[in-house]
Parts: C-alpha cells; sequence; structure tokens
C-alpha cells in the first residue's frame, strides 16, 4: 500500500510536460495603496500560521476590552485573512463563533489531482470567503488593511493593499506545497511567510506612533526526528522561528504565542487556540498601555480611530 501512495505521488508530480512558467512572468503594476485618511496611532501586524491564527482573534477580542483599536491591520497568511475579516466587520463578539466553530473542511479541500502544484484546490477557501466578506475591495474596509505575499520568481515581499480583496487573501495565504501559487497581475505569488511571516517593516512605512506584533507560530517541536523527513521538517522549522524573531525586532510590543505540536490545519484545539491569544495579550497589556499612555496622550489623539465614527 505505501508503494503504491507513493508512486501515485510520483506519477502526480511529474504527469505532463507542463511547467508554472515562473522565469517568464511579466509583473504588471499593482493596486495603489491608498495612505489611511488619518495619521495612523495603532497599527497592528498579524503573522501566519495556519489556524494557530484563531490566536490573533483572541488577541483583538484583549484589545477591544481596554478599548484600543487598531488605524491599521497587517497581515499575513491567515493574519491577512483575519485581519482582512475584523477590518470588514471589527467586532470580535461576532467573528468568535464563525471561526472557532470552523473546521478544516470549510476551508481547505484537499485532492491528490488538484494540481501538481499544489494539494489544495482552493473553491472552499474562495467560497468561504465571498460569503464572509461584505467588502470585495480593500477600500469598503473599514479599516486600511495591507497583507503580503512572496513572488515565487523574485524572491521579493509583495505588499497589496488595493484593488480586489479575495486574490490578495488567496496569494497571501497559499501556502507552497499545500496552496497553487496565485497568478495575480503577472507574477506567481506565495504564502507572505516565505519572505517574511510577521512584516512589521511594512507597518513602519505608515509611521505609526506603535505596532503590536502578534507572533502565532510554533515553537520547535518536543517529538525527536526519526527520519531525514523530521530532520529537514525541524531545519525549516528553526529558520522560520529564528526570522519570526528577527523580522519583529523593531516592533514596539511583541505577543509571542507558545504553540507546540498544532499542525498547519488542525481544528481540533480551535477554542483553546483562542483562549491562547487572550492569555498571552493580557500577560502584555500592562506595557501596553503604558506605552499607550506614554506616546499617545496628548489632546489631539483622543478618541476613537474614524473608522469607528462611520456607524
Amino acid at each position: 500500500m505505501g508503494k503504491f501512495v507513493i508512486s501515485l505521488l510520483l506519477l502526480i508530480l511529474t504527469a505532463g510536460c507542463h511547467s508554472l512558467k515562473v522565469s517568464m512572468s511579466k509583473p504588471e503594476p499593482l493596486p495603489w495603496i491608498e495612505p489611511p485618511e488619518s495619521p495612523v496611532k495603532v497599527a497592528i501586524v498579524l503573522g501566519g500560521g495556519g489556524t494557530k491564527g484563531l490566536a490573533h482573534l483572541g488577541v483583538l477580542y484583549e484589545l477591544e476590552q481596554v478599548g484600543i483599536y487598531p488605524d491599521l491591520i497587517i497581515g499575513c497568511s491567515s493574519g491577512g485573512i483575519i485581519g482582512a475579516l475584523y477590518a470588514d466587520d471589527p467586532h470580535v463578539k461576532r467573528l468568535h463563533p464563525l471561526l472557532v466553530e470552523l473546521k478544516k473542511s470549510d476551508f481547505i479541500d484537499f485532492s491528490f489531482f488538484a494540481s501538481k502544484y499544489g494539494l489544495v484546490k482552493g473553491a472552499s477557501l474562495r467560497k468561504f470567503l465571498k460569503k464572509e466578506l461584505s467588502a470585495t475591495t480593500f477600500k469598503e474596509l473599514k479599516i486600511p488593511l495591507v497583507v503580503v505575499a512572496t513572488d515565487l520568481k523574485t524572491g521579493a515581499l509583495v505588499e497589496l493593499g488595493g484593488g480586489e480583496l479575495i486574490p490578495a487573501l488567496e496569494a497571501t495565504s497559499a501556502v507552497p506545497g499545500y496552496f497553487r501559487p496565485v497568478k495575480y497581475l503577472g507574477r506567481y505569488l506565495v504564502d507572505g511567510g516565505v519572505a517574511n511571516p510577521i512584516p512589521v517593516e511594512v507597518a513602519k512605512k505608515f509611521h505609526p506612533q506603535i505596532i503590536i506584533a502578534v507572533d502565532v507560530g510554533e515553537d520547535l517541536s518536543s517529538e525527536d526526528p526519526l527520519h531525514f523527513f523530521g530532520i529537514a521538517r525541524r531545519g525549516v522549522s528553526i529558520s522560520h522561528r529564528r526570522l519570526s524573531e528577527y523580522v519583529t525586532r523593531s516592533a514596539d510590543v511583541v505577543i509571542r504565542m507558545r504553540f507546540h505540536d498544532l499542525g498547519m490545519f488542525s481544528d481540533a484545539h480551535n477554542q483553546e487556540i483562542y483562549d491562547h491569544g487572550r492569555r498571552k495579550a493580557r500577560e502584555l497589556m500592562p506595557k501596553i498601555e503604558r506605552i499607550i499612555d506614554q506616546r499617545l496622550s496628548s489632546p489631539e489623539n483622543e478618541g476613537f480611530p474614524s473608522w469607528m465614527m462611520i456607524e
């Protein structure tokens, strides 16, 4: 049986002579990212991590409880999707039942025959986003949002914050090996976490007074490697962990989770992941409030963010 599965995988991966033509891609100009109408006080950067991104929702809930609302959201992968849902309708109480009760099958449609470039067809994710998002463009969101993807040809980080929303969300979450690359404006794009899993550098371009970064990546596995795949996986995990620590070094506050062995798309611990995000946010709330008191205490900084005045 094992030999049959391996043979089937090899057949799928090598079938046909069609290549992705990444080297021949011809980039077109990306949609203009309009700067926020008001100066950015608080920017929150939501990193990638599959279903562990539910911890972002817990962080946003705790911030809401003390009256802290972002003026700008920067998202990567699952952080981009959570960020878009929140920017579309900034109320965690609405999103909590929707996302915590979500099953893997609601947004992941695995198929050995999906594509030799990815084992997920992507139709379920697209259907979910179309159903749950009122906005169809970035401009229609209530909170400014920028998501990041990785250009498969150049390796560059691509910032998407204008134009159509769903193609950008598909690109930022196109995990290599799972989702096929997303062709967008002459580029083949994959998960933004390949280049920068927690893109604080993007937030800094908008000159926010405070940057809160949320890292939902896992700590190194507690399991000993059993074979060369295990060694390779651990090597990738070490690189990702070091990169995450490096790219968040200039954030004012880093809320870092401590997950172990949850996997990329597990749906067995959704509530626990959400609760973990709340707990980690509460631990750092005194620091967050102290920084806010120091930097946002002037009269011109008082009041709610501009998007709250819409309703």
